[in-house]
């Protein structure tokens, strides 16, 4: 994991921030109870001036500063404070029980409010990827046989199409 860190720091240095902020979007949902990584791109979107997408990303982790407090501020307002639109915004598929007890009492009261308003509570699980267990597609007997029907009738009609424009001009003539 040190040498991704190591690649978003170069992209930040060359001004990639798109792809640095793609790389830590790709750790969150591999590591979703580290939060630290919520704050680095939060951080990063506070520093383009994306306060209210910052927002969304430190809503889970305790103020530390004015900037925090203002950027989850600004984030909840742009979705009408509805928790349901927040966890359904934020998707935290992490182990809640690894939070802060900060972190837990901010998703408890969105699952409050959601369930209130909506009466369900947004559930996102975990995305499990097995690991080299990928079997490539074999095409089919029928898909061959199709695929080479269509390039014989691609082929053949431009031919089709000359006869019987010949046909048509000998038909004219001979009257």
């Amino acid at each position: 994991m040190g040498t991704i860190f190591y690649r978003i720091e170069q992209d930040l240095k060359a001004g990639r921030k798109k792809k640095a902020c793609d790389r830590l979007r790709n750790l969150i949902n591999e590591f979703p109870d580290d939060l630290s990584l919520r704050e680095k791109l939060a951080k990063i979107y506070y520093d383009s001036g994306f306060k209210d997408e910052a927002g969304k990303f430190w809503i889970l982790s305790e103020p530390q500063n004015f900037e925090m407090k203002e950027a989850v501020e600004m984030y909840r307002n742009s979705l009408s404070y509805s928790g349901n639109a927040i966890l359904k915004d934020i998707v935290f598929r992490g182990d809640k029980t690894q939070l802060s007890e900060y972190a837990k009492n901010i998703l408890k009261e969105l699952e409050t409010d959601s369930f209130k308003k909506t009466k369900r509570i947004p559930d996102f699980k975990r995305k499990q990827r097995e690991k080299g267990n990928y079997t490539e597609s074999k095409d089919s007997f029928f898909s061959n046989v199709g695929l080479y029907l269509l390039i014989g009738g691609i082929i053949l009609l431009p031919f089709l199409g000359l006869v019987k424009l010949g046909e048509i001009i000998g038909s004219i003539f001979s009257k």
